[in-house]
This record gives structure tokens, sequence and C-alpha cells, in this order.
């Protein structure tokens, strides 16, 4: 009699009850194409053909025992040591709905980490973190660019913020940046930062557009969202990195391209344009500017 390595002896506190007695014998299972040898310390104790094999059910402690038609006795092992080719489909199933709701379980914790842990992971960020982070990638953001420096319009822009800002409840002053490049668009960094791109302020109708643009991105730095988005964005990895311990030392380049190139989620631009509009009428300005400039 052949025995076929590939399905070799296994031993993990199998026990043979050979139905004469009580006694338990250690056993190790050998399995054949057409058989199943039970090997004791002293030598072979039954061979049992495997189409007359009864596997039962698990008890409670997850084994289960294996018995053969027209043969006495009965042996107690893992499932782990019975081939694939005689596991009864009734375990077969339960195996699947264990990886089913291991599958869910996954899910449910992807969108915790993806959905809940950045608006968590941002609210326990530092201001003085944030600001620092802020500061730094405003350089690399703006870069080479230069910086439109008229006192009367920056002081006209700054004047303006500071009572969207106020209505938004932003404790710190918003950090106001107009820089010389032709794309309409204007940005929020981390930090209580915004920089506007003069091709933005060129392309709006009037004072009341820009004051809409400016109430939406105010409704972005009032909720933290450039904090939000780089976290789910990013990964918590390049965050803890970033400001950590050694946060001078950072991929700022890396982490800024990054964080341009991050989108806020449609939620975070419902709330922003809702906030925004109820921070323009707080401050008595007209709350249509940003629909009329988006037309």
């Amino acid at each position: 009699m052949t025995f076929s390595d590939s399905e070799g002896a296994h031993s993990t506190g199998t026990r043979f009850y050979d139905g004469r007695s009580a006694a338990a014998h250690a056993v190790t299972l050998r399995w054949s194409d057409a058989f199943l040898s039970i090997d004791g310390e002293a030598g072979e104790l039954a061979v049992w053909p495997r189409a007359r094999l009864v596997v039962g059910e698990p008890d409670p402690e997850g084994r289960v025992a294996l018995s053969c038609k027209g043969e006495p006795g009965r042996v107690s092992t893992d499932p782990a040591t019975l081939p694939a080719q005689i596991i009864p489909r009734r375990m077969k199933r339960r195996h699947y709905l264990g990886w089913l709701m291991v599958g869910v379980v996954a899910l449910v914790l992807a969108f915790v980490l993806v959905v809940r842990l950045p608006a968590v992971g941002a609210a326990l960020v530092p201001r003085s973190a944030e600001n620092q982070l802020g500061e730094m990638v405003e350089a690399v953001v703006v870069g080479k660019h230069k910086v439109c420096r008229g006192e009367e319009g920056q002081r006209a822009l700054e004047q303006l913020e500071a009572r969207l800002a106020h209505a938004a409840g932003i404790a710190q002053p918003v950090h106001l940046e107009v820089v010389d490049r032709k794309m309409i668009n204007a940005l929020t960094l981390p930090g209580a930062r915004m920089v506007i791109m003069r091709g933005l302020i060129e392309r709006v109708g009037n004072a009341d557009q820009l004051a809409g643009v400016m109430a939406h991105e105010t409704g972005h730095i009032a909720r933290r969202d450039p904090m939000v988005a780089l976290f789910r964005g990013a990964g918590i990895g390049v965050i803890s990195a970033t400001l950590g311990i050694n946060l001078g030392f950072a991929d700022v380049s890396s982490l800024a391209g990054r964080l341009v190139g991050l989108s806020y989620s449609r939620d975070m631009e419902r709330l922003a344009d809702a906030n925004g509009v109820a921070y323009l009428q707080a401050s008595g300005l007209r709350s249509d500017g940003l629909a009329g400039f988006l037309r």
C-alpha cells in the first residue's frame, strides 16, 4: 500500500479510540488516494477506505470525529488534518461565511479609516504644527511666482477676509496672498492660509463675486478641510512623519504637491458653499456673488 507524500502525515493531538476500550491512542493520520492509515507508536492500528469515511460535526473545541462505516472505533482530530476533498460542504460553507464576515469587518474598518479618521486626525493636529506646515507648504506653492504687493488692493482684500473670518468664528487671522498667475483659482492651505491667483481676480465680474469665492474658501478654513483632505489623500504615515519630531526635515515639496492636487469631497464643497453664504449674510454682504461667478 503506497501513501502519497502530498497528503503526508499529520499529528496535531489526534486521538484514536478503538471501540473496544476507553483508551485513547495518540496517532498520526496518513492519507492516500483511497485509504486512511491510522498509525500509533507501535505501528499501524487501522486502515479505513476513504469512500466509507464519515466526518462528524465539530465539537465545542472545534475538533471533528472520523469514523468508518462497518469498522469499530473513531478518530478525534483537528479539521486542518483532513484533505479538502472529504470536508463536508456544510463545514466549507461555515468556512466561507467566516471569511465573508472578515471581509465585512474589513470594509467597515476601511470606511472608518477613510471617512471618519481623517477628520479625527485633523482635529488632533496642534494649531502650532498646522501653522508651521502651512507656512512651509505656502512657500512651495507660491514658489518663484511673483506675489502681488499693491498695498491698497491687499488691504481691501485683508479687510474683507477679516469680516468673513469673524463671521466664521476663525480665531486666528487668515494669511492671504495674491500670486501673479493667470490661473483662475484660489487655494486654502493648512494654518488658515488662502492663496488667490491674479487670474481669478481678473475674471470675476464684480466685488460681490470675489467676496463669494473668498467666503467659500473661508468655509474650508473654518472646518480645517485642508488638513482633513491631506489626511485622507496623503495617508496617515505621511502626515505623522511631517508633523512629528522631524517636521523641519520632511519632504515638504512632495507634500505640497499632494495638497494642491487634492480635491475636497462633495460634502466639503456643499458645506463650504452653505457656510460661505451664511458668512456673507452675517457680514452684511450680498450672498449671490459665488453663484453669479460660477454661472
